[in-house]
């Protein structure tokens, strides 16, 4: 009888094993679709910094409906919350006596001030309280000051306050970014355009030094007024400055000697090397490659130029950096003593989080995992195909295709067009809320990198400028006619979309595309370039965009202005708005609304009060909010299924 129980046992162990299996089997072959609420609570980690004895690495990360300060050990463990006000936070910067931490916080109308974090009493200072923007804080050597940038209207000022005194003063006037402090505390270097006060192709950025008890700054990077120097890291001798300079037609490294000018390239090629960090042992500088939609980490040693990929796995590690007004975003950044490097890694199974690797060949640690744990299977996300093709004009354009799981429909896949964020941007292959969810709910994601894209050199990225919601767009059609000729996609259930500087693509695409498209979703968007041109936040966007002024390139402003082309418009448009955003002022929806009111077009609408920027600071319920209304136009429009899309419009 005992033996009988216990075959019987181990059959039903067996059946059981079975069912699990089949169930996974299942499950790793099929589409899972994602909710809402899943895909909005998930945060990442895209900017840290070391702790002067390298045993703890600080960072910003999501908290409940925010985002606030963390700690970690920089060999692992758990992290420990140092901050709890909740509000969006940047440029993280530790002092070298370990005592503070200061950082940008953003208020809820989206003015932004400098804070420090006094680590032994646990309480915040608050250094600026202004109408002001602060931004770029730079911590001097001996922890007493700290250098930051300050906007009032259009002009820009190099400031530093003193950390016990609480005293401001004015160190120089200058259009600056990315601050960095010498290590001898005698100089501050800084980014700006002082060569072209005109510069509406957005070509030229240099390299300066102003003393740090202020006066004229002193320009390091002559001979290249038509090209972005960008991204400054000093040597430990606070003579050398090593940067990025795109004269070659790509973004490599230099070195320069701030004293007699003397300059020597550190890397060449086709590819865009950035965010260079100098070593604190002055031997080596790591930097972020990005090539074919991929960014790694490589470390170069200057004796002898030996270059060694110290990340990993394939997706975006390090980032962009803070200084490139760019995506994807991320950091990078040396361990005081010089052994390790820290960055960020995201792909789109992960969302960014820190990695530290060592000089040893040793494979890098993950130090922190935003991914919520119901989501940690690879299986659950789509991983793009590369695609290239030729455009109207001949011209190469890469794209990603996110194609969903499980057997194609016969007359091809309801598809999104989805254009990158920034104006600079690029799509890359990594962490991306909005395409994660959209293609597990069986659309596929096609995101070109039309002309205009960063990560293609110079010449690709300034094809763009005069042209912007023109051949740009042009471009994503003829991909879409590519797909549709490989029966990959469904012409009858095409929807478009995009943010920022996307979101303008996507009311200019609905202008050319006609009836092509059964429903779009823009966000921050621009919809009339006349009024944009007036805004101080997109009076630059504009000019690049459209080439000049609305008076003196009248006919570019009209036509691709959707605010003109209301009464032909056909196609469903839902606009989401942070109302506090100053590239995307609200009055622009506002514009858009009283046209589509008086002739009678469908559209709909939901502004967040509270937010301030790009969807990508967004708190998880204005994010979730923002992918129901993304569902629901899309379920209802090309999937033509029984949907009430209702945002905040009474009809």
């Amino acid at each position: 009888m005992d033996g009988y129980k216990g075959r019987l046992a181990a059959v039903a162990a067996i059946f059981i094993i079975s069912i699990t299996i089949g169930v996974l089997v299942t499950q790793e072959g099929a589409r899972m679709p994602l909710r809402a609420e899943q895909i909005a609570s998930v945060g990442g980690v895209y900017e840290f910094a070391w702790s002067p004895d390298g045993k703890t690495i600080a960072f910003i990360g999501p908290t409940g409906g925010g985002f606030d300060i963390w700690t970690v050990s920089s060999t692992g463990g758990q992290s420990r919350r140092i901050s709890s006000t909740q509000r969006f936070k940047k440029q993280l910067r530790w002092s070298a006596d370990s005592k503070w931490l200061a950082f940008i916080a953003y208020q809820d109308d989206g003015n932004s001030d400098l804070r420090a974090i006094n680590l032994s009493e646990n309480t915040i200072l608050n250094l600026t309280d202004t109408a002001s923007e602060e931004s770029d804080p730079a911590w001097s050597p001996d922890s007493r000051q700290i250098a930051f940038t300050e906007r009032t209207g259009g002009k820009v000022s190099v400031m530093s306050v003193n950390i016990q005194s609480g005293m401001v003063r004015k160190l120089t006037d200058a259009p600056a970014a990315d601050l960095r402090w010498s290590p001898d505390g005698k100089w501050l270097v800084f980014v700006a355009n002082f060569l072209q006060l005109r510069d509406e192709r957005r070509e030229n950025e240099d390299i300066f030094v102003v003393s740090a008890t202020g006066g004229e700054p002193r320009l390091i990077t002559g001979g290249t007024p038509r090209f972005r120097d960008n991204s400054p890291s000093w040597a430990p001798d606070s003579r050398r400055i090593v940067y990025t300079s795109e004269e070659s037609g790509f973004s490599n490294l230099y070195i320069v000697d701030t004293q007699s000018g003397a300059r020597q390239p550190l890397t060449s090629g086709a590819a865009d090397n950035l965010s260079p960090q100098w070593s604190s042992d002055g031997n080596t500088v790591a930097y972020v490659r990005a090539e074919n939609s991929v960014l790694h980490v490589f470390a170069i040693t200057i004796a002898d130029n030996r270059t060694v990929r110290l990340s990993d796995a394939d997706g975006v590690n390090g980032g962009f950096g803070n200084s490139v007004s760019t995506a994807p975003p991320g950091t990078l950044a040396w361990s005081p003593d010089g052994k390790r490097l820290a960055y960020t890694h995201s792909d789109p199974a992960r969302t960014s989080d820190i990695w530290v690797v060592a000089l040893d060949g040793s494979r890098p640690m993950q130090l922190t995992n935003s991914m919520p744990g119901d989501l940690r299977r690879d299986s659950r996300f789509s991983w793009p195909d590369r695609m290239s093709y030729r455009s109207f004009d001949g011209r190469e354009v890469s794209a990603l295709v996110y194609k969903p799981k499980g057997a194609k429909p016969r007359s091809g896949h309801p598809a999104v067009l989805l254009y990158r964020d920034s104006l600079d941007g690029a799509h890359a292959i990594a962490w991306d809320p909005i395409v994660q969810f959209l293609a597990s709910n069986g659309y596929l994601v096609f995101a070109p990198d039309v002309r205009g894209s960063g990560g293609h050199g110079r010449e690709y990225r300034q094809l763009v400028a005069g042209h912007g919601g023109d051949s740009d767009v042009r471009d994503a059609l003829f991909g879409l006619d590519r797909l549709s000729s490989e029966g990959l996609i469904d012409v009858e259930k095409l929807g478009v979309m995009g943010a920022g500087t996307g979101g303008f693509l996507t009311t200019a695409t609905l202008i050319r595309g006609e009836t092509r498209f059964k429903a779009a979703v823009a966000i921050n968007a621009i919809v009339d370039t006349v009024t944009a041109a007036s805004y101080p936040g997109t009076e630059d966007w504009s000019h690049y965009m459209l080439g000049a002024t609305p008076m003196e390139n009248p006919m570019a402003h009209f036509e691709r202005s959707i605010v003109n082309f209301v009464d032909t418009l056909r196609t469903p448009i839902a606009f989401l708005y942070a109302r506090q955003n100053p590239s995307a002022p609200l009055q622009q929806l506002q514009q858009f609304a009283v046209q589509a009111e008086v002739k009678g077009r469908w559209y709909d609408y939901r502004v967040f009060e509270t937010e301030f920027g790009g969807w990508r600071t967004w708190r998880p319920s204005s994010m979730r909010l923002a992918l129901e209304g993304i569902e629901a136009m899309f379920e209802k429009y090309l999937q033509g299924r029984d949907r009430d899309v209702r945002l905040s419009r009474s009809r």
